[in-house]
């Protein structure tokens, strides 16, 4: 469990690093609305994400719901609107909330259903 926990910390750095580069570009070079570069940011992080996650980190014992994997975006969406719009916070802080929440779902998440 441990090995799993570094390896998924290692994929998940690299992958928030990702995003967080590619929000900053389309956000502040691209000058994109900060839901729809949060979006797509997301989106390829990911898939990074998840690719490595399969091939380094879990054990594929089952395929898991597409309706499973996707909720983090799902959730990544709505922080991401709920704070930066109605609650007025800095949408990279509003970043970094959603990241870690998203974290620990999708290593929950894929723990369970993936190797239970």
């Amino acid at each position: 469990m441990i090995k799993k926990i570094i390896n998924f910390g290692l994929v998940g750095v690299v992958a928030t690093a990702i995003e967080y580069v590619l929000l900053i570009i389309l956000k502040e070079i691209f000058k994109m609305d900060v839901l729809i570069a949060s979006g797509i940011a997301f989106t390829i992080s990911l898939l990074f994400n998840y690719i490595l996650s399969i091939k380094y980190v879990f054990i594929d014992k089952k395929e898991m719901s597409k309706t499973k994997e996707m909720t983090g975006f799902f959730i990544t969406a709505l922080m991401m609107y709920t704070l930066v719009n109605m609650v007025n916070i800095y949408y990279l802080f509003a970043k970094v909330v959603s990241t870690g929440t998203v974290m620990i779902w999708n290593f929950v998440s894929r723990h369970m259903f993936l190797e239970r």
